[in-house]
């Protein structure tokens, strides 16, 4: 439904102490197509200390603004998943696609238990998986052990993942009380209750402690 008198969720996702790296990932397999090193994509964190990659949910929707029309994909390009982080719609199709002139074998696991296992030998080759659960989807490479990614399946689409300067931004949101939850693969996890009234705009900051 179209909401007229939405509130607006934002913030920053900032780290607790100095910021690290940059890391790098050395590649171990085809590096005459990857090179010798590939950008760690498992924590950014900027020269500011703002984190990249954290996802950002609300819990206790119940009605709301649509999703937007797209279609998910996670490619396999230069040795690495790209989008790293993403949200998909429950029961949505996600294409994977192979970008690289070498054999990729994505695989996706939810709660330990395989949800798709493709190989795919060919160049910009497509496979189609429909996401029928919702939950967290830890994705690697079978053919290239460093290469990892991950996919938050969901109902809503009240969410946000942080850019490199680490803010977010959740809108159209319908007044009432919801938990706030941030979370980040090596960060962890960090939930706040917030209440929001037609129209606010709504400041929440995440700091994640040094692990």
């Amino acid at each position: 439904m179209a909401v007229n008198n939405g509130a607006t969720i934002s913030g920053e996702a900032v780290h607790g102490g100095p910021p690290p790296g940059p890391f790098v990932i050395w590649v171990k397999k085809d590096a005459e197509v990857f090179g010798e090193k590939v950008p760690d994509d498992r924590l950014v964190v900027s020269r500011t200390g703002k984190i990249k990659n954290v996802v950002i949910t609300l819990e206790g929707i119940r009605e709301g603004k649509a999703w937007l029309n797209r279609r998910p994909q996670l490619a396999n390009k230069g040795g690495r998943f790209l989008p790293h982080v993403q949200i998909v719609r429950t029961g949505a199709p996600l294409e994977i696609i192979n970008r690289d002139p070498v054999l990729h074998n994505t695989h996706g696991y939810q709660a330990g238990r395989t949800v798709f296992n493709i190989a795919q030998p060919t160049q910009d080759q497509v496979i189609r998986k429909p996401l029928k659960r919702s939950g967290l989807l830890d994705v690697m490479c079978d053919a290239h052990d460093w290469m990892s990614a991950w996919i938050v399946v969901q109902d809503h689409p009240y969410f946000a993942i942080t850019g490199e300067d680490g803010a977010y931004s959740i809108a159209d949101l319908p007044p009432g009380t919801y938990t706030l939850t941030a979370w980040h693969e090596k960060l962890g996890r960090q939930q706040v209750q917030v209440t929001v009234k037609a129209k606010e705009q709504k400041r929440m900051d995440f700091s994640f402690p040094v692990k």
